[in-house]
């Protein structure tokens, strides 16, 4: 009986449920959903990724809908949406005290996008949304959503567009920052992305990469063994 290599594989099992332990009490449930624009051989595209919880955010007592399809510059706060699905039956605020700058033209010294680009081509999804409701008669941060794509409160994005032969600078969006609007009590978030940042690895991504290190050590000491 090799009990050397039974050790070995003792060991490595715990090193892995440590670090799924570790990853999971270190990552949260629920953080907030990001919209990112990247731009490619004279395309610019939109890739929906995250998750985020409502039941912390106000359900309004009326629906700010939406038509069409893109991202709207209104001189009151950047926007966008796409209800090529459904139009949105229920909308949500967020909390009292939530900054809404970055996504304020007025006076900010930067914001997603200077102009309203509707006409995208929708490439995937099934759900409708909007990122914004009306609120003493302009529009504020905010989202828009169907009903029926809620489970237990929650929403992910999952639509995807592209526009032909355009760039960052025929769209007049700002590239290189994240426009974050926060929720000033949950700490739930939409992110409009404009340019390439490097995403944070999910959970899975680095179980995945911890796996694969402890299972390179795994093989090194079997072949120290023989």
């Amino acid at each position: 009986m090799d009990l050397t290599g039974g050790f070995v594989v003792r060991r490595w099992f715990n090193i892995s449920a440590m670090l799924a332990a570790l990853v999971v009490s270190v990552a949260p449930s629920y953080a907030g959903i990001i919209f990112t624009f990247t731009e490619s051989g004279g395309n610019v595209f939109m890739n929906s990724s995250g998750v985020i919880d409502t039941n912390g955010l106000i359900l309004q007592a009326g629906v700010s809908e939406w038509g069409g399809t893109g991202i709207e510059y209104n001189g009151n706060h950047d926007v966008m949406g796409g209800t090529s699905f459904g139009q949105v039956d229920m909308s949500f605020g967020f909390n009292p005290g939530t900054d809404f700058s970055p996504w304020a033209p007025l006076g900010a010294p930067a914001h997603p996008w200077a102009t309203s680009v509707f006409g995208w081509t929708v490439d995937g999804g099934t759900k409708s949304f909007t990122t914004h409701i009306v609120d003493g008669g302009i529009q504020v941060p905010g989202l828009g959503v169907r009903g029926v794509d809620l489970v237990g409160g929650l929403w992910s994005p999952d639509q995807s567009w592209s526009i032909a032969g355009q760039t960052f600078a025929s769209l007049f969006m700002i590239p290189g920052t994240s426009y974050t609007v926060t929720d000033a009590l949950t700490d739930e978030f939409i992110t409009f992305q404009i340019g390439g940042a490097s995403p944070v690895p999910e959970p899975t991504t680095m179980l995945l990469f911890g796996g694969g290190l402890a299972a390179l050590f795994l093989r090194r000491r079997k072949t120290q063994a023989n």
